[in-house]
């Protein structure tokens, strides 16, 4: 799998990894990748509330930490400067400024929280669920028609933690907000993530299959492959499985990005 890059890895710059960008190529290149992502979260919040850890000199301190890391350390891996940014719809302003400040290769955009509380925080077996995947959606699609990132991230997360709690939750195609998402995604030019980490916790990769085949009805095209790895020992784990989704759904490219712009690489 040399020539599958991996679109979503995170180091020690955020808060929930511990892993070193020194370990991760060492890693990569034992494995012969060819390509990886760098994206490090930065979280977005609503209303009033001001984030100790998220802020401009936390992204300045990334940038400076990823130029080092290509100025010490010579490899053959192709590593790429991009950033997950969380719920940036809540803050679009803030979002634009700093996807002009920072040469940014790729930006996922995800939706982590809702009212500020992080989806692995929910009590899945109380909440509303049609409520949560309602909201949880027109999240996404504000992040989309506000244009602010490249590939929507996990596309199905809430279901990763409903599963922790013994809950299962299947998107139907037909739920008319994922239908929106797509769609709104297509149109601007904005594709999707397959995200392995479902795999490690039993729940498949995300989306799931079904999604992706009314993705690819839909006429959508721009897909990335993420192990949404936070140590080094996941990087490119269960691709296997997420390449044979692509088969399945009909789709024979992944896209690699550079400064933004996605070149379709044939599978």
């Amino acid at each position: 799998m040399r020539n599958i890059p991996d679109y979503h890895v995170h180091s020690s710059v955020s808060p929930d990894s511990h892993e070193s960008y020194s370990n991760i190529l060492n890693i990569a290149q034992k494995n012969n990748l060819s390509e990886l992502m760098l994206t490090e979260h930065f979280e977005f919040f609503s209303g009033s509330y001001k984030s100790p850890k998220f802020h401009e000199e936390y992204l300045d301190n990334y940038y400076t930490e990823y130029c080092l890391l290509k100025q010490s350390n010579p490899t053959s891996v192709h590593v790429g400067f991009g950033i997950e940014f969380g719920q940036p719809h809540l803050q679009p302003e803030t979002a634009k400024k700093f996807l002009k400040k920072y040469p940014f290769d790729y930006v996922i955009g995800s939706c982590h929280k809702i009212d500020n509380i992080d989806l692995s925080m929910y009590n899945y077996r109380t909440i509303n669920i049609d409520r949560l995947c309602s909201t949880y959606f027109s999240n996404l699609l504000g992040i989309v028609e506000n244009h602010l990132c490249d590939c929507l991230g996990h596309l199905d997360l809430f279901k990763r933690y409903a599963a922790k709690q013994g809950i299962c939750i299947n998107i139907s195609c037909e739920n008319d907000y994922l239908q929106k998402v797509l769609e709104a995604a297509i149109s601007h030019g904005i594709g999707i993530e397959i995200n392995t980490s479902g795999v490690r916790y039993g729940i498949g990769c995300m989306p799931s299959l079904d999604v992706l085949k009314l993705y690819s009805q839909l006429h959508g095209e721009i897909i990335t492959l993420g192990s949404d790895a936070h140590s080094a020992s996941d990087l490119q784990r269960d691709f296997d499985v997420a390449l044979q989704y692509l088969k399945e759904a009909g789709f024979s490219y992944v896209a690699h990005y550079q400064n933004r712009t996605p070149k379709m690489i044939k599978i």
